[in-house]
């Protein structure tokens, strides 16, 4: 496994629009280490899916219960891990899988979930009692690696 850098930790409150200071905050880091243009947007659109998945289910919208979003880098990617508290009666639940080829429809139809995959280098979601961890990593521009 890589060495992995931490860079930004931060912890948002479970209100909707909230998720709009994690997506600022990966953009600005994500800049700063020369990720721009569709590459940045995509990862910019997963953030906010997964906040807003942690926001909504994770987290059942409790105010006092925060989003912790991490930013990391490794050798080769930058690194975000969305994590929620999970709640209340319903514990992480990825549902049915997620068919990349087939994008979900109609309401509470993994639309985000599909999104993430769809938009990430690579994506990880692990469910346990007491949360859920999305972690997310998009490669690096060359400039960066070298």
């Amino acid at each position: 496994m890589p060495n992995k850098k931490r860079l930004v930790e931060l912890r948002i409150p479970s209100i909707f629009g909230y998720e709009k200071v994690a997506m600022v905050t990966v953009m600005a880091v994500a800049a700063r280490l020369g990720m721009s243009g569709e590459r940045a947007e995509d990862l910019r659109t997963a953030v906010a899916e997964a906040c807003i998945n942690a926001i909504e289910y994770g987290n059942r919208e409790d105010a006092g219960t925060p989003v912790t979003i991490t930013v990391s880098i490794d050798d080769h990617h930058l690194i975000v891990d969305v994590r929620d508290r999970a709640l209340g009666e319903t514990r992480p639940h990825m549902g049915r899988m997620v068919d990349l080829q087939n994008p979900p429809s109609g309401p509470h139809a993994n639309m985000g979930l599909f999104l993430i995959h769809h938009l990430v280098d690579k994506v990880d979601i692990i469910c346990r009692d007491n949360g859920t961890h999305v972690h997310m990593a998009m490669r690096l521009p060359e400039m960066v690696l070298h």
